[in-house]
Protein backbone atom coordinates (compact mmCIF):
# COMPACT_ATOMS: atom_id res chain seq x y z
CA UNK A 1 0.00 0.00 0.00
CA UNK A 2 2.68 2.73 0.68
CA UNK A 3 4.92 1.78 -2.15
CA UNK A 4 1.61 2.10 -4.38
CA UNK A 5 0.91 5.91 -2.52
CA UNK A 6 4.50 6.90 -3.03
CA UNK A 7 4.02 5.74 -6.68
CA UNK A 8 0.73 7.78 -6.98
CA UNK A 9 2.68 10.80 -5.62
CA UNK A 10 5.47 10.81 -7.95
CA UNK A 11 2.83 10.58 -11.13
CA UNK A 12 1.43 13.74 -9.30
CA UNK A 13 4.24 15.07 -8.62
CA UNK A 14 5.52 14.76 -12.64
CA UNK A 15 2.19 15.33 -13.66
CA UNK A 16 1.92 18.70 -12.31
CA UNK A 17 5.58 19.72 -13.02
CA UNK A 18 4.67 19.45 -16.87
CA UNK A 19 1.25 21.43 -16.15
CA UNK A 20 3.47 24.38 -14.73
CA UNK A 21 6.12 24.11 -17.39
CA UNK A 22 2.67 24.50 -19.98
CA UNK A 23 1.05 27.01 -18.58
CA UNK A 24 5.10 28.77 -17.82
CA UNK A 25 5.88 28.66 -21.88
CA UNK A 26 2.16 29.25 -22.62
CA UNK A 27 2.88 32.76 -21.17
CA UNK A 28 6.04 33.28 -22.21
CA UNK A 29 4.79 32.43 -25.86
CA UNK A 30 1.81 35.64 -25.09
CA UNK A 31 4.38 37.58 -23.70
CA UNK A 32 7.28 37.63 -26.23
CA UNK A 33 4.55 37.33 -29.29
CA UNK A 34 6.02 40.21 -31.10
CA UNK A 35 9.58 39.09 -30.64
CA UNK A 36 8.97 36.26 -32.44
CA UNK A 37 8.65 33.52 -29.56
CA UNK A 38 10.04 29.68 -30.80
CA UNK A 39 10.39 27.39 -27.22
CA UNK A 40 11.52 27.53 -23.73
CA UNK A 41 14.22 24.92 -22.55
CA UNK A 42 13.96 24.46 -18.69
CA UNK A 43 16.82 23.56 -16.94
CA UNK A 44 15.66 22.70 -12.95
CA UNK A 45 18.94 22.81 -10.70
CA UNK A 46 18.57 22.95 -6.76
CA UNK A 47 19.61 26.56 -6.23
CA UNK A 48 17.69 27.95 -9.45
CA UNK A 49 15.48 26.96 -12.59
CA UNK A 50 17.35 28.38 -15.54
CA UNK A 51 15.14 29.30 -18.69
CA UNK A 52 16.45 29.43 -21.95
CA UNK A 53 14.39 31.41 -24.43
CA UNK A 54 14.64 31.35 -27.99
CA UNK A 55 13.41 34.22 -29.68
CA UNK A 56 13.92 35.64 -33.42
CA UNK A 57 14.22 39.22 -32.04
CA UNK A 58 15.98 39.55 -28.75
CA UNK A 59 16.22 42.88 -28.32
CA UNK A 60 12.34 43.17 -28.18
CA UNK A 61 12.54 40.38 -25.85
CA UNK A 62 14.85 41.99 -23.16
CA UNK A 63 13.36 45.42 -23.94
CA UNK A 64 14.90 48.88 -22.50
CA UNK A 65 17.68 48.25 -19.54
CA UNK A 66 16.44 44.68 -19.71
CA UNK A 67 12.97 45.79 -18.17
CA UNK A 68 10.77 42.99 -20.15
CA UNK A 69 13.36 40.59 -18.38
CA UNK A 70 12.72 41.98 -14.50
CA UNK A 71 8.84 41.65 -15.12
CA UNK A 72 8.81 38.42 -16.67
CA UNK A 73 11.30 36.85 -13.60
CA UNK A 74 8.84 38.65 -11.20
CA UNK A 75 5.65 37.58 -12.59
CA UNK A 76 7.08 33.52 -13.10
CA UNK A 77 8.28 33.48 -9.41
CA UNK A 78 4.89 34.97 -8.25
CA UNK A 79 2.28 33.57 -10.03
CA UNK A 80 3.49 30.51 -11.10
CA UNK A 81 5.63 29.73 -7.89
CA UNK A 82 9.24 29.09 -10.58
CA UNK A 83 11.82 28.70 -7.91
CA UNK A 84 14.85 31.70 -8.51
CA UNK A 85 14.04 32.02 -12.17
CA UNK A 86 16.83 33.21 -14.61
CA UNK A 87 16.17 33.93 -18.56
CA UNK A 88 19.01 33.48 -20.66
CA UNK A 89 17.65 34.46 -24.05
CA UNK A 90 19.07 33.88 -27.45
CA UNK A 91 18.32 34.10 -30.64
CA UNK A 92 17.44 31.17 -32.97
CA UNK A 93 20.04 29.68 -34.94
CA UNK A 94 18.68 28.67 -38.37
CA UNK A 95 14.97 30.02 -38.35
CA UNK A 96 13.75 28.47 -41.15
CA UNK A 97 14.18 25.15 -39.27
CA UNK A 98 12.09 26.08 -36.78
CA UNK A 99 8.59 25.20 -36.98
CA UNK A 100 7.02 27.62 -34.46
CA UNK A 101 9.31 30.59 -36.04
CA UNK A 102 8.07 29.93 -39.60
CA UNK A 103 4.25 29.26 -38.22
CA UNK A 104 4.39 33.14 -36.48
CA UNK A 105 5.66 34.21 -39.88
CA UNK A 106 3.40 32.78 -41.92
CA UNK A 107 0.07 33.85 -39.70
CA UNK A 108 1.67 37.39 -39.85
CA UNK A 109 2.02 37.66 -43.83
CA UNK A 110 -1.60 36.37 -43.75
CA UNK A 111 -2.79 38.98 -41.24
CA UNK A 112 -0.83 41.19 -44.00
CA UNK A 113 -3.42 40.16 -46.93
CA UNK A 114 -0.48 37.86 -48.22
CA UNK A 115 -1.49 35.26 -50.38
CA UNK A 116 -1.39 31.42 -48.56
CA UNK A 117 -0.64 29.70 -51.43
CA UNK A 118 2.20 32.34 -52.08
CA UNK A 119 3.96 31.98 -48.90
CA UNK A 120 3.56 28.65 -48.24
CA UNK A 121 5.54 28.29 -51.49
CA UNK A 122 7.58 30.68 -50.66
CA UNK A 123 8.70 28.97 -46.92
CA UNK A 124 8.81 25.55 -48.19
CA UNK A 125 11.33 26.32 -50.84
CA UNK A 126 13.40 28.68 -47.41
CA UNK A 127 13.29 25.20 -45.30
CA UNK A 128 14.86 22.98 -48.34
CA UNK A 129 17.36 25.46 -49.18
CA UNK A 130 18.10 25.47 -45.07
CA UNK A 131 19.39 22.04 -45.14
CA UNK A 132 16.00 20.06 -44.24
CA UNK A 133 15.11 16.63 -45.71
CA UNK A 134 11.44 17.42 -45.88
CA UNK A 135 8.66 20.13 -44.86
CA UNK A 136 4.92 19.93 -44.51
CA UNK A 137 2.29 23.16 -44.20
CA UNK A 138 -0.91 22.95 -43.62
CA UNK A 139 -3.75 26.09 -43.40
CA UNK A 140 -7.08 25.27 -42.46
CA UNK A 141 -9.97 27.69 -42.05
CA UNK A 142 -11.55 29.92 -44.60
CA UNK A 143 -9.05 30.65 -46.66
CA UNK A 144 -11.05 31.94 -49.53
CA UNK A 145 -15.30 31.68 -49.74
CA UNK A 146 -17.74 31.18 -47.25
CA UNK A 147 -16.50 27.14 -46.55
CA UNK A 148 -13.43 26.40 -44.04
CA UNK A 149 -10.84 24.38 -46.21
CA UNK A 150 -7.79 22.73 -45.20
CA UNK A 151 -4.81 23.32 -47.82
CA UNK A 152 -1.61 20.75 -47.31
CA UNK A 153 1.81 21.07 -48.65
CA UNK A 154 4.06 18.78 -48.49
CA UNK A 155 8.32 18.81 -49.93
CA UNK A 156 10.93 15.89 -49.60
CA UNK A 157 10.16 13.32 -46.92
CA UNK A 158 8.42 13.58 -43.74
CA UNK A 159 7.93 10.64 -40.50
CA UNK A 160 4.19 11.01 -39.14
CA UNK A 161 4.44 8.57 -36.82
CA UNK A 162 6.64 6.35 -34.54
CA UNK A 163 9.65 7.24 -31.99
CA UNK A 164 11.14 8.87 -35.02
CA UNK A 165 8.34 11.50 -35.56
CA UNK A 166 8.36 12.26 -32.25
CA UNK A 167 11.87 12.97 -31.50
CA UNK A 168 13.34 14.26 -34.78
CA UNK A 169 10.37 16.17 -36.11
CA UNK A 170 9.70 19.81 -35.16
CA UNK A 171 6.19 20.79 -34.73
CA UNK A 172 5.20 24.29 -34.77
CA UNK A 173 1.15 26.22 -34.70
CA UNK A 174 0.01 29.26 -35.00
CA UNK A 175 -3.40 31.38 -36.40
CA UNK A 176 -4.02 34.37 -37.71
CA UNK A 177 -7.30 36.34 -37.09
CA UNK A 178 -9.06 37.18 -40.83
CA UNK A 179 -12.47 38.54 -41.18
CA UNK A 180 -14.05 35.87 -42.28
CA UNK A 181 -12.63 33.94 -39.44
CA UNK A 182 -9.85 32.03 -37.99
CA UNK A 183 -7.18 30.31 -40.11
CA UNK A 184 -4.86 27.36 -37.83
CA UNK A 185 -1.25 26.84 -39.66
CA UNK A 186 0.57 23.95 -39.27
CA UNK A 187 4.01 23.65 -40.10
CA UNK A 188 6.40 20.51 -39.40
CA UNK A 189 9.81 20.27 -40.57
CA UNK A 190 12.17 17.17 -40.63
CA UNK A 191 15.58 17.89 -40.00
CA UNK A 192 17.51 14.41 -39.32
CA UNK A 193 16.66 11.24 -41.56
CA UNK A 194 16.12 7.98 -39.20
CA UNK A 195 19.23 5.62 -39.10
CA UNK A 196 17.96 3.17 -41.87
CA UNK A 197 17.69 5.75 -44.52
CA UNK A 198 20.61 7.03 -43.74
CA UNK A 199 22.50 3.24 -44.19
CA UNK A 200 20.64 2.72 -47.19
CA UNK A 201 21.22 6.51 -48.44
CA UNK A 202 25.05 5.55 -47.60
CA UNK A 203 25.23 1.99 -49.37
CA UNK A 204 23.33 3.08 -52.32
CA UNK A 205 26.15 6.06 -52.77
CA UNK A 206 28.89 3.31 -52.28
CA UNK A 207 27.59 1.83 -54.93
CA UNK A 208 27.24 4.28 -57.06
CA UNK A 209 30.51 5.79 -56.40
CA UNK A 210 32.36 2.05 -57.26
CA UNK A 211 29.99 2.06 -60.62
CA UNK A 212 31.61 5.62 -61.17
CA UNK A 213 35.16 4.39 -60.39
CA UNK A 214 34.66 1.88 -62.93
CA UNK A 215 33.00 3.55 -65.55
CA UNK A 216 35.82 6.22 -65.58
CA UNK A 217 38.49 3.32 -65.48
CA UNK A 218 37.00 1.90 -68.12
CA UNK A 219 37.17 5.70 -69.75
CA UNK A 220 40.77 6.20 -69.00
CA UNK A 221 41.99 2.75 -70.86
CA UNK A 222 39.90 3.61 -73.64
CA UNK A 223 41.11 7.08 -73.92
CA UNK A 224 44.72 5.97 -73.86
CA UNK A 225 44.40 3.42 -76.47
CA UNK A 226 42.27 6.39 -79.03
CA UNK A 227 45.27 8.89 -78.56
CA UNK A 228 48.33 6.06 -79.07
CA UNK A 229 46.22 5.11 -81.80
CA UNK A 230 45.46 8.33 -82.68
CA UNK A 231 49.23 9.66 -82.20
CA UNK A 232 50.60 6.93 -84.90
CA UNK A 233 48.21 8.35 -87.23
CA UNK A 234 49.53 11.67 -86.38
CA UNK A 235 52.77 10.27 -87.48
CA UNK A 236 51.96 8.45 -90.40
CA UNK A 237 50.19 11.76 -91.60
CA UNK A 238 53.02 13.70 -90.44
CA UNK A 239 55.58 11.82 -92.50
CA UNK A 240 53.54 12.08 -95.81
CA UNK A 241 52.82 15.59 -95.16
CA UNK A 242 56.54 16.23 -95.00
CA UNK A 243 57.74 14.04 -98.13
CA UNK A 244 55.04 16.05 -100.03
CA UNK A 245 55.99 19.13 -98.41
CA UNK A 246 59.70 18.74 -99.51
CA UNK A 247 58.34 17.85 -102.64
CA UNK A 248 56.65 20.95 -102.82
CA UNK A 249 59.12 23.04 -101.98
CA UNK A 250 61.63 21.67 -104.25
CA UNK A 251 58.84 22.12 -107.40
CA UNK A 252 58.51 25.63 -105.80
CA UNK A 253 62.08 26.42 -105.95
CA UNK A 254 62.63 25.42 -109.27
CA UNK A 255 59.83 27.54 -110.36
CA UNK A 256 61.47 30.28 -108.24
CA UNK A 257 64.98 29.76 -109.98
CA UNK A 258 63.23 30.10 -113.74
CA UNK A 259 61.62 32.85 -112.89
CA UNK A 260 64.39 34.40 -111.38
CA UNK A 261 67.14 34.00 -114.65
CA UNK A 262 64.38 35.07 -117.02
CA UNK A 263 64.03 38.19 -114.11
CA UNK A 264 67.76 38.36 -114.35
CA UNK A 265 68.25 38.21 -118.30
CA UNK A 266 64.97 40.61 -118.85
CA UNK A 267 66.78 42.90 -116.01
CA UNK A 268 70.41 42.86 -118.11
CA UNK A 269 68.71 43.47 -121.51
CA UNK A 270 66.67 46.40 -119.63
CA UNK A 271 69.94 48.01 -118.53
CA UNK A 272 71.90 47.60 -121.54
CA UNK A 273 69.32 49.01 -123.85
CA UNK A 274 69.18 52.15 -121.21
CA UNK A 275 72.47 52.45 -121.00
CA UNK A 276 73.29 52.77 -124.76
CA UNK A 277 70.03 55.01 -124.72
CA UNK A 278 72.48 57.21 -122.30
CA UNK A 279 75.23 57.21 -124.44
CA UNK A 280 73.25 58.21 -127.54
CA UNK A 281 72.06 61.02 -125.38
CA UNK A 282 75.13 62.01 -124.37
CA UNK A 283 76.64 62.02 -128.11
CA UNK A 284 73.38 64.25 -129.09
CA UNK A 285 74.31 66.32 -126.37
CA UNK A 286 77.74 66.84 -127.39
CA UNK A 287 77.37 67.42 -131.26
CA UNK A 288 74.41 70.29 -130.30
CA UNK A 289 76.57 72.04 -128.17
CA UNK A 290 79.70 71.65 -130.83
CA UNK A 291 76.95 72.88 -133.31
CA UNK A 292 75.66 75.73 -131.04
CA UNK A 293 79.22 77.05 -130.59
CA UNK A 294 80.14 77.17 -133.89
CA UNK A 295 76.68 79.31 -134.70
CA UNK A 296 77.54 81.31 -132.31
CA UNK A 297 81.02 82.18 -133.29
CA UNK A 298 79.77 82.73 -136.92
CA UNK A 299 77.11 85.09 -135.21
CA UNK A 300 79.75 86.72 -133.21
CA UNK A 301 82.04 86.99 -136.56
CA UNK A 302 79.05 88.21 -138.50
CA UNK A 303 78.21 91.30 -135.61
CA UNK A 304 81.88 91.98 -135.57
CA UNK A 305 82.51 92.59 -139.41
CA UNK A 306 79.44 94.51 -138.94
CA UNK A 307 80.60 96.70 -136.51
CA UNK A 308 84.00 97.40 -138.65
CA UNK A 309 81.90 98.10 -141.79
CA UNK A 310 79.98 101.02 -139.72
CA UNK A 311 83.09 102.23 -137.98
CA UNK A 312 84.45 102.30 -142.12
CA UNK A 313 81.68 103.99 -143.17
CA UNK A 314 81.52 106.88 -140.45
CA UNK A 315 85.09 107.60 -140.91
CA UNK A 316 84.57 108.05 -144.28
CA UNK A 317 81.39 109.87 -143.43
CA UNK A 318 83.65 112.45 -140.90
CA UNK A 319 85.75 112.78 -143.43
CA UNK A 320 83.91 113.67 -146.37
CA UNK A 321 82.23 116.45 -143.93
CA UNK A 322 85.56 117.58 -142.83
CA UNK A 323 86.20 118.33 -146.47
CA UNK A 324 83.23 120.37 -147.25
CA UNK A 325 83.84 122.00 -143.96
CA UNK A 326 87.23 122.48 -145.33
CA UNK A 327 86.09 123.94 -148.36
CA UNK A 328 83.59 126.40 -146.82
CA UNK A 329 86.06 127.70 -144.83
CA UNK A 330 88.26 128.07 -147.79
CA UNK A 331 85.12 129.84 -150.31
CA UNK A 332 84.50 132.14 -147.11
CA UNK A 333 88.22 133.64 -146.54
CA UNK A 334 88.17 134.22 -150.05
CA UNK A 335 85.19 135.97 -150.25
CA UNK A 336 86.40 137.84 -147.27
CA UNK A 337 89.61 138.51 -149.01
CA UNK A 338 87.87 139.99 -151.63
Amino acid sequence: MLNEARLHMIERKFIEDHIKSLEVEEYLAKVLEKADYSHTDIQITPLSTRLIVHVGRPGIAIGRAGKNIEMITNVLSEKYAVKNPQLDIQSIESPDLDATYVAHQISSAIERYVKPNRITNIYLRNIMNAGAYGAEIQISGKISGGRGRTDKKQVGYIKKSGDFAIGNVDRGFSTAMMKPGVLGIKVMIMKNLPESMLIEKRIKAAIVDEAKEKADKKAAKLKTEEDAAAKEDVNAVSVKKDEKEVKEEKEVKKETDKKTTKTDKKEDKEVEKKAAAKKEKEIKTVKEEKVEKKAKEAKNEETAEKKEKEKVAETSEKKKTTKKEVKRTAVKKEKNKE
